[in-house]
Order: C-alpha cells, then structure tokens, then sequence
C-alpha cells in the first residue's frame, strides 16, 4: 500500500496547477468569510458599547413649562430612577452657501453632570460661550464647518445670528448627520437665547436600570402619572429601543453577507470535490491495482481526506491576511456610516476558531461524497475503466447529436460536453452559483434605484417647506404662487401622533434623540391632491368625502400592528385622542411612520382651513426658487421653520444602504471568482484525461490548432450554459436578496427588476472569463505529441 499511496501523492504533487487552482477557491472564500465574522462581531460588540457607554435615557418626557433642579432632584428619588437630566432640543436651520440645511441644537446647562446622555469631546471644551456651539463630528460636511468657523443659525423669526463653531464631541447615540441631512450642535441655554429662543429646558430624560421595553414604559408612565399630579402636565413619552438607530439594519445584513460567503466556501468545497474526484479519475486503475493487492477503502479514504484536508488547511492559513484586511476595512466602512468607533478591534476566541473550522469542515465535508465513490470502486470497475465514460455513443443524446448540422468542431466539442455529464452538472453548478449570486447583486442594486427612483417620481413636489405655525393655507398659497418659477403650490397639515388604544390609552412613542428614527407622523392632505401618487397596495386612496378615512404608509402599519382595511385606528395629538378608519395601505420610499387623512379629519386638532407645511413644484434652479418662496411668504408675515429639497431626500436614502449594496457586489464577484476557478480546474482535468484521445486525433491527421480551438470552445460552451442558468436562478435569488434589503431599509420588499446591461455585462464576462480559464488547458492539449500521448498511462 505505501508506495501507491506515495505515488497518489506525487501524482497530487504534479499537478501543481490544479491544487493551486484548490488552494486558491477555497482561500478566496474562506477571505469572505473571514471578513464578514470579523466585520460583524466587531460591528455588532462596538456599536452596542459606545451607544451603552454614552448612559442614553431609557426614556424622555416632555414636560410643560420645563424642569427645574427642584422637580429634577425629586424625579431621581421615584421607584425604578436611577438618574435623571433635564434637557431642550430645537429644531432649526442654518445657512450653508446659497442653501439651507436642517439643524438640530441640543441645549445643555453649563453646569449639567454629562452622567445622561454623555458626549465626548474631540476639540474645543464644555460649556462653550454664549456666541458659540460644538458641531458632532458628522455634521462637519453637512454644515461645511470647522472649529473657528461661523454658522448664520435662525432663530424664531426666521432672521440669522452668527454663531462660532468653538469645537467638535462625539455623540454616538446618534445615526450619522450626513444621512439624515442635518447639523448637530450643542450650546447653553444662554447660547441659545442669543439666537431668539426661549430656553426650556422640556425634556426630563430618565434612566431606568431595566433594558426590556415594557419595563421601560411603565417606569416612565408612573413618572409621568406622578408629575401629572404635582400639576405638571406631560405632552409626550419617548422610550426609542435600547440599542444604536442603525443596529437592526447592520446586524441583519452583515448577517446576510456572512451567510452568502459560507456559500461561496462551500462551493469551492464543490470545485475541490469536483476536481480531486477528475483528478481520481485518471488513477482509477491505479486504485484497482491497489485494492488487487490489499488496499482497503478505509485506506484510500484516509489518502483522499488527507489530500482535502491539506488543501484546505493551506488556503484557510493563506486567507488569514487578506480577510483581515478585508474585515478591518468593512469594519471601518460600516462604522463610519453608523457614526460607531471602534475601541476595541480584538476578537473573541471562538471568532479564529469557527473561521478555521469552517475553512476545513466544509471543504472536508462536501467532498466526502464524491471521495467515498472513487474509494468504494470495485477492482473490476477500476481494470475496465477507460475515460470515454458510462454508455458514451449509445445514449439518445448522442444519437441525436450526429444529426446536428453545423461545423464538425463544434459538434465534436458538444458532444465532449455531454461525455462526463455528472462532471458537466457539477461544473455548470459551480458557475451558475456563482453567476446567480452575481447576477442577483445586480438586479438588487438596479431594483433599489427603480425603487427609490418610483419613489421620487411619485412624489410632484420639487421642495418640502415647514412654517414655524399654523397660517391660513390661501395664504400661503397665494404667496407661494406669486414667485415666478413655482408651478404648483399646496398647503397641508403635518402633526406629530402617537398611536393610541381604543380605550384611549396613549402609547409610548419610539423616537430616537435625532427626533427622525422611531418618529410617527399625521399627515392631513388636500383630497385629491396634485404632489404625491403613492403606490396603493390595499385598498384605495382618500376621497374628499373622507371625514374620518385614513390612510397608512407600510411603516406605520408595521408599527400600529398590521391593522386591516376597515378597522379603527387611534392616534393621539398632544394628548387629544383621535379615532379614524382604515381605507387604504400605501409604499412610501422614504420618510417615518405616517398616516394620511384629510384637512377636515384634523380639524380637531389644528383650526379648520390652517396649514402649516407647503409643497412645491418649481421650474429652473429649485434652490433659487424655494428663496424667492420664503421671501414671499416672509413678506406676507409667515416664517419658514424647515425646508428640505427633494433632492436631499433622495442623498439621504441613499446613504444608508450605499456601503451595503458595495459589499453585496464585492461577495457577488468573490462567488464569480470560485465559479471560474472551477472551470478551469475542470478543463484541465478534462485535457488530462483525453491525453490519448488527442494522440489519436493528432495520429489521423488533426492540427495542433485544431485541438486547441476545440478545446476553447468547449470551454466557452460550458461557461455560456453556465451564465445562462445563472441568469436563470439570479432571479429568484434576486427577490430573496430584495425581500431582505427592503424589507430592513423600507419595510417593504424591493420589487424584482432585471438589470439589462448588468445581465449582458455578466453574459459576455462570463464568456470571456470561461475562455480565459481554458486557455491554458488548451495550450497544453496543442502541446502535446503523439509519443507523449500514446504512452500517457
């Protein structure tokens, strides 16, 4: 037994071409899989301590007329407190070039302890001057800012005060400004009195030592029931999820990712599989002599295994550097788009220890199949082998090939195809795995554009504006209309709700800190109206003569529990409970939970024929227009508290999912990558076993052109079968993939849409690459003499 299996080793040793081609499958996926374990135990482990490190409030009360160190020293002794701060956020914007740009302040006492809600300062220091802020760091390019620059801030009459960036902290309770299209900034009450505020400070913050939402609430709501009765009334209840905005999304995706690279590895587990099997192929007699002289199938398994298992071993120690430089630099990307630092780069044990056992498990454990049937071959199996393979010329496939018409060549290579067909099904498996992950990467990317595309063209309006308080809407109609350039120009009510029970309990909200995640929004709009064409996708839209119809976006009928056409929902608005019924679902690209109804619906809320949010169509420069919209409306005595392009809102969706969909592409062609790999793993051990066959061909007169064009064009053949089956599986890949990456971003899936250049961008890839991977094996079958293939054994 010894000297065979060191001749099966020696022969593994020959051919070093295709256990490169092994070790570099398996190390190309095993660097994806190493990426993602490190980026998402990182991720997930770092995003969870800086936000639990910042001590955010369990949950934040709005309260009348502010709280006062006496109120504050007393909520800290309630039942289930452990601290408390008192705090004012205000919504304003400032002045960035030509154009405007939302700004949240958060108003913090000088003499505040920072123990809720911490900041970390990065330059400047607490408590800035009267004349001065701190920006977050993220709000830096948003704001075009610097330390030592100065902000034009607005203050409640719409006029400006120059403020003084006098540094920068890091807030990591907060999404990144970029993505939300905001400035953070961070001054003393004094600070903001300068800017024309009235410095409050409403927001009583408390922190609870329990983490479960329902815990949370109740302390929160027996501290709310206690302040109602020291005559302190409560306008709201905010208990946002304990854990960082973006953390659901990134640890469902990086999950996703993770679990698509496990794919990839199990299909170079395949190509190792499929190539040592091509490779056993050409022994087989070998193995038949071996067992003719006391080779055990436990024996020859032991070989095969071990020769799986080096392999393995040797690509998993090759893929240590660049998944490390892969994970990090995710690590770093996805970080940054969450507003996370990394601390701590360190991994935990079991990380190193599952990459390098999924790096020799599955490999071992996908090959075992195929290895068990070459060790199980019976001696007389082996003696009669001959390479032409089982029933070559009798099958109906091959009588039907004589009668193709066409070049002899191609013929003769689609019939070589057909000669290993279990070798061809796996091959064509491998690419269209492989093409399917790539191909899905492309719909999904070109889905995501056609959603969020249908989703800006449904809505008319160039440019959203909200008043600083309610105005008659014929006046700000008509002051809107009056500035050349506007086209259309439609008032409407906005409300911040709540949801409620029938019982008129009201609910506890789930808006972050930022006032934009967790936010629920009652929206009162002209019926019909001319700015948005939501796509409806349960019952209808609203009718003028809907008193009480109302109609949900699909986050706020995820968040008010799947409600069905017909039933009551109730909201509430600053405490006033609302009932109305349910018409219709809508899918909204962008934007909170919101519920649409009509002006009349509202009117108990807000003063009947009062708006106070606009809606504009422009012509030429929007941003000049929505200047000239403000001047007008500011001339008629109506201020503009916010204003938001559609443009900005089209930036915003984008950005959070931009690294995401990166990534999807990079696993997409690592997937590609495996599958080429294994065509020309498998061409090579086709050549290997023709040797004689090409003797023959050369000996009745073939060119050594001949063979290699024929060789290529085998090889083509099975990378166009290849890509045309991975087009074919792409797609429902493609709605799981998008059921996933809407369903997070969204709360609906994306719809499937095929991606015409990127399906014949992969088609001629795929072509080309097959013809690339065979070239050698091509060379190398023109290269061949006679002698050399007569005495092949």
């Amino acid at each position: 037994m010894r000297p065979r299996t060191v001749k099966m080793w020696r022969d593994l040793s020959a051919a070093r071409g295709r256990v490169a081609v092994m070790i570099l499958a398996i190390a190309v996926a095993m660097s994806g899989v190493g990426a993602l374990l490190i980026a998402r135990t990182v991720l997930v482990r770092e995003a969870a301590a800086v936000y639990v490190g910042t001590n955010p409030a369990s949950a934040t009360l709005e309260v009348e007329g502010g709280v006062d160190a006496a109120l504050l020293a007393q909520v800290r002794t309630r039942p289930g407190v452990t601290d408390a701060a008192a705090r004012q956020t205000v919504l304003t914007r400032v002045r960035v070039g030509d154009q405007w740009r939302r700004m949240l302040l958060f108003v913090i006492a000088a003499d505040d302890p920072m123990r809720v809600a911490k900041l970390r300062m990065e330059s400047g220091a607490w408590p800035p001057a009267d004349g001065e802020l701190l920006l977050e760091r993220t709000a830096e390019p948003v704001l075009d800012a610097t330390a030592g620059d100065r902000l034009a801030v607005a203050g409640p009459s719409g006029a400006t005060t120059e403020v003084r960036v006098s540094g920068t902290v890091y807030d990591a309770a907060l999404a990144p400004a970029g993505q939300e299209s905001v400035g953070y900034g961070y001054l003393t009450p004094a600070g903001l009195a300068r800017l024309g505020f009235t410095a409050s400070a409403d927001e009583l913050r408390i922190v609870t030592p329990a983490r479960d939402q329902a815990s949370v609430e109740a302390t929160a709501s027996a501290v709310a029931a206690w302040l109602t009765a020291q005559g302190r009334e409560v306008h709201q209840i905010k208990a946002p999820p304990y854990q960082h905005p973006h953390h659901s999304q990134s640890e469902t995706i990086t999950g996703m990712f993770l679990a698509f690279a496990l794919a990839a590895l199990v299909l170079a587990g395949v190509l190792v599989a499929a190539t040592l099997g091509g490779m056993l192929a050409a022994q087989t007699r070998q193995i038949g002599i071996m067992k003719t002289v006391g080779a055990t199938t436990g024996q020859l398994l032991r070989v095969y295994l071990g020769a799986v298992a080096a392999i393995a071993a040797t690509a998993t120690v090759l893929a240590v550097g660049p998944a490390l430089l892969a994970g990090y630099g995710l690590t770093g990307l996805v970080a940054e788009m969450l507003n996370v630092e990394i601390a701590n780069r360190a991994m935990p044990w079991w990380v190193p220890a599952t990459y390098v056992g999924a790096g020799l498990a599955i490999p071992l454990a996908v090959a075992l199949v195929p290895l068990v049937r070459a060790a199980r071959i019976t001696v007389r199996a082996a003696l009669d082998e001959h390479g032409a393979g089982t029933g070559v010329g009798s099958r109906r496939s091959d009588r039907w090939l004589t009668r193709l018409r066409g070049g002899r060549l191609s013929t003769l290579a689609l019939r070589n195809l057909l000669r290993r067909r279990g070798r061809l099904a796996l091959t064509l498996a491998l690419l269209a795995a492989g093409g399917a992950m790539f191909t899905s990467g492309l719909n999904s990317s070109a889905a995501w554009r056609s959603w969020v595309d249908d989703g800006m063209a449904r809505r008319a309006y160039d440019a959203q504006l909200r008043l600083t308080s309610s105005a008659p809407a014929d006046a700000i109609a008509r002051a809107a209309t009056a500035v050349d350039g506007v086209v259309a120009a439609e008032p409407f009510v906005s409300l911040v709700a709540t949801p409620a029970t029938a019982d008129g309990r009201i609910e506890v909200q789930r808006t972050y800190p930022d006032d934009g995640h967790g936010r629920f929004l009652l929206a009162a709009l002209p019926a019909p109206t001319r700015m948005v064409d939501f796509e409806v996708t349960a019952g209808r839209w609203l009718h003028a003569a809907d008193t009480d119809g109302v109609v949900l976006n699909q986050s706020a009928v995820s968040r008010l529990g799947d409600p069905h056409l017909g039933d009551d929902v109730h909201l509430a608005v600053d405490g006033v409970v609302g009932r109305w019924r349910l018409v219709g679902t809508v899918a909204e690209a962008g934007g909170p939970a919101t519920a649409y109804t009509t002006p009349q619906s509202v009117a108990r809320f807000v003063d009947p024929g009062t708006a106070n949010m606009l809606h504009i169509t422009t012509t030429g420069d929007t941003e000049e227009v929505t200047d000239a919209v403000e001047a007008s409306l500011a001339t008629a005595g109506l201020m503009v508290g916010e204003s938001m392009l559609i443009a900005d809102l089209r930036t915003a969706i984008d950005e959070h999912v931009a690294v995401f969909i990166g990534t999807l592409l990079a696993l997409a062609a690592l997937m590609a990558a495996v599958g080429i790999l294994g065509l020309a793993a498998t061409m090579s051990i086709t050549v290997t076993q023709r040797t004689r066959e090409y003797g023959v061909m050369q000996a009745i007169g073939a060119r050594p052109a001949t063979i290699r064009r024929m060789v290529l064009l085998e090889g083509t053949l099975t990378g166009l079968l290849g890509s045309l089956v991975a087009i074919v599986l792409g797609v429902p890949l493609s709605v799981l993939v998008g059921e996933l990456l809407g369903t997070i971003s969204f709360g609906l899936p994306l719809p499937l849409r095929l991606s015409p250049v990127g399906l014949a961008a992969w088609l001629l890839l795929s072509v080309a690459a097959a013809a690339v991977a065979t070239l050698v094996a091509a060379h190398r079958a023109a290269r061949l003499t006679i002698r050399e293939t007569l005495s092949y054994q």
